[in-house]
């Protein structure tokens, strides 16, 4: 057991030093840094930047800096404090080219070139380098703006075209330090409280006067509507007209049309009629009389089968099954009465006497 204590201990103890050699040895580099490799013995730094990942590094010889690769924000505003990658300083105070003091809010985001920190590390500039944009861009912003009058502050196309036109100034500055602008965004102007209240009066009557020829402008607009509209309902009456009167026309010709096909069909409803009558009564006569012919047929053939032999005993025995007698007497002192022996004269008196056809 001690022996197995002793190993853990000491793999442990190596993964420990492993890992200290490991974070001496290397450094990390996070998504958001350019790594800057800086040789303190030969006094020279790297023509490349480094990105993310892990670089190797001799403690005493290497020396790595890390430049923000995000977007910086400098932002002029009432409050002075400093965070991570955006630095606040106070507002900016402007004359006006007609010589009134106006008080600037406004926020300018740059970065670092792509491929120059290395250039601002050998500046020696890798932690002064917000600083100086910084100075950069409030002179630069300081000229730009300068070139407003009060009269075009309030104008927020005036505003937005200053903004626009400063980037390529702070371009110019700011491609000094290996830094580039991206946007600048003028977020508020004030002026003295005095010169704030006459400002404010006269942007009411720019307000009511842009009000006045808005509504002049919705007048005319209102006016010549409702002669669209006018001229719209002429036409559409007209077209309504003629629409009905069209209709009206076509209506009377399916009518015409609908009674000359309704007396065309009465006519052939009759004839059809008349000749299904007649065809009709004949067939019945035809067929009456075909009854007719059979019956007499079918009456001379019976008769014809019924004056036979056959026949006659075919009726004797039909009229045999349907007598019925309760009883008979036979006198036997009548001549006339056969014998009961006698069979030919009992059938004789019964069924009638036959003669066979020669």
């Amino acid at each position: 057991m001690k022996g197995l204590a002793k190993i853990f201990v000491t793999i442990v103890g190596l993964a420990l030093v492993g890992l200290v050699v490991l974070s001496t040895l290397f450094i990390r580099i996070h998504p958001w840094s350019y790594g800057v490799k800086e040789n303190l013995v030969a006094g020279g730094v790297a023509e490349t930047d480094a990105l993310t990942g892990f670089a190797f590094r001799i403690p005493g010889v290497h020396k790595w800096h890390m430049i923000e690769r995000r977007t910086h924000f400098v932002t002029f505003a009432d409050v002075n404090r400093r965070s991570g990658i955006g630095t606040t300083r106070e507002s900016l105070e402007i004359r006006t080219k007609d010589g009134n003091l106006a008080s600037y809010d406004l926020t300018v985001t740059y970065k670092v070139i792509n491929g120059k920190a290395n250039e601002i590390v050998r500046q020696g500039n890798a932690e002064k380098y917000r600083g100086l944009a910084i100075d950069a861009i409030e002179g630069t912003m300081r000229e730009e703006l300068a070139k407003l009058s009060s009269e075009e502050i309030f104008s927020t196309e005036q505003r937005l075209e200053v903004a626009a036109g400063a980037l390529p100034a702070l371009r110019t500055v700011l491609a000094k330090n290996f830094l580039e602008p991206e946007q600048v965004l003028i977020r508020a102007v004030r002026f003295q409280r005095s010169y704030e209240a006459k400002l404010q009066a006269k942007q009411l009557t720019y307000q009511e006067l842009q009000l006045a020829q808005s509504q002049r402008l919705v007048e005319d607009e209102r006016g010549k509507t409702e002669s669209k509209s006018a001229e719209i309902e002429a036409a559409e009456k007209e077209l309504r007209g003629d629409r009905d009167k069209d209709l009206q026309t076509v209506r009377s010709e399916n009518e015409v049309a609908i009674a000359g096909v309704r007396a065309e069909a009465n006519v052939y409803d009759q004839q059809t009629r008349a000749e299904s009558d007649a065809d009709y009564e004949a067939s019945i006569a035809n067929g009456n009389l075909a009854i007719a012919k059979s019956e007499a047929l079918r009456n001379e053939l019976r008769n014809q089968a019924l004056d036979t032999v056959g026949g006659r005993i075919y009726l004797a025995q039909q009229a045999a099954q349907n007598l019925e007698f309760e009883s008979v007497t036979l006198n036997s002192n009548d001549p006339r009465v056969p014998s009961v022996i006698d069979i030919g004269e009992m059938v004789k008196l019964l069924v009638g006497e036959t003669t066979e056809p020669r």
